[in-house]
């Protein structure tokens, strides 16, 4: 569920940027109206659940191992906070 916790993150942030520059915080966490979730079973499998604009469809699992399987979104973060020594 680390993509709910990455939208809750921002929201966060956001409401500390606002207090430290002397505002009120007024961002809000809003919910997807239904649930959304990638699973990869290995490098080439998994299951899943995305949002369309016609609502909700199962995601195949080439799909999601595209999206995930091959390094479970951890190239994303290491774009974002750099290599560990």
């Amino acid at each position: 569920m680390a993509g709910y916790a990455m939208q809750h993150a921002e929201v966060v942030a956001n409401n500390i940027t606002a207090q430290l520059n002397g505002e009120q915080p007024t961002a809000t966490y809003q919910p997807l109206p239904f649930p959304m979730i990638l699973l990869p079973l290995g490098p080439n499998g998994g299951v899943g659940q995305l949002p369309s604009p016609e609502g909700p469809f199962v995601a195949p699992a080439a799909m999601v191992s595209e999206y995930k399987g091959a390094d479970l979104f951890t190239g994303r973060f290491i774009e974002q906070f750099g290599p560990t020594a």
